[in-house]
């Protein structure tokens, strides 16, 4: 038995009339009768009574029409489901994001702007370190991730640059350089540090780095934290000066000045890191979205 034979006798079953039937099916009597005939042989089971007045169904015939009508929608259902999963249109995606990405609003534009496009994809979002990340995407484990770029992604990774944006000095606000407009990087020789726990080129340190250097000094860092809430929460208790991406003055807490740097630096950057080899249409869809919406994006930072 084929899925043909539950349609050709569910349309005999809903009209009770063979050339009806035949007539919605776009074939012809002769073939209808024939159809149904091998159906009732295959099942053994008598499904229609005819007459030269009527076709009406037996028993069986009731109760297999109900079974076929639910076999008919679920294989109807099964079709819809891989249409929309093959268009990207259903599935899930697993996003992680480091905590700055929060502060410059590409994930929050990222996930509201697909969940409105593809509102039957599940969206899971969950915080990780951006090294974490790295190794989830690798894994399989990720499907995106929001991230500081690293010095070399790992092989089978790429990175769609989402936000480019200036750093700037979070310090205390009693400190005597808040009362400066910009902050020359010399002037910041002989400060303490809080700087992120990592210390490869992968996220903040590498700018840390780069401010002691243009002050022609070498950082001192007394605290090394794993995210920027936790720093400016230490920066305001007057362990010390970090710093950060400019989106990071979006987290007031009390007796914390963020001031800019004299002079050009090189700005921070917020990518969304990916498979090259990505199947999933969701995920691609997800990812396209990502890569329009990039340039507006580090335009309204």
């Amino acid at each position: 038995m084929e899925l043909r034979h539950l349609r050709y006798f569910a349309a005999v079953a809903d009209e009770l009339h063979f050339t009806r039937a035949a007539e919605r099916l776009h074939i012809s009597t002769p073939s209808l009768t024939k159809q149904i005939q091998q159906l009732e042989h295959g099942l053994g089971a008598l499904l229609f009574v005819r007459t030269k007045r009527k076709v009406s169904l037996t028993d069986a015939g009731m109760r297999f029409f109900e079974e076929a009508r639910r076999t008919l929608q679920q294989a109807e259902h099964a079709e819809l489901v891989a249409k929309l999963a093959g268009r990207g249109e259903l599935g899930s995606i697993k996003i992680g994001y480091v905590s700055s990405a929060a502060c410059t609003g590409a994930l929050a534009a990222a996930v509201a702007s697909y969940r409105v496009s593809h509102p039957l994809v599940s969206l899971s979002v969950v915080k990780l370190q951006s090294p974490d990340q790295l190794v989830q995407l690798s894994e399989g484990r990720l499907d995106i991730g929001f991230v500081r770029p690293p010095a070399q992604y790992p092989v089978g990774i790429s990175g769609l640059v989402v936000v480019r944006q200036p750093i700037i000095i979070a310090l205390p606000r009693a400190h005597k350089l808040a009362a400066l407009k910009s902050i020359p990087a010399a002037m910041l020789a002989g400060e303490r540090f809080i700087a992120p726990t990592n210390e490869t080129e992968l996220g903040m340190f590498q700018h840390t780095a780069a401010v002691g250097q243009k002050g022609k000094f070498t950082a001192h860092i007394v605290e090394r934290i794993p995210d920027l809430f936790t720093t400016v929460a230490l920066v305001a208790a007057g362990v010390g000066v970090a710093v950060v991406p400019q989106s990071c003055s979006c987290i007031q807490i009390p007796g914390v000045a963020y001031k800019p740097l004299s002079g050009r630096t090189k700005p921070a950057e917020m990518v969304a890191a990916f498979r090259r080899d990505e199947r999933s249409p969701a995920v691609m869809a997800f990812i396209q979205q990502v890569r329009n919406q990039a340039t507006k994006l580090s335009r309204a930072i």
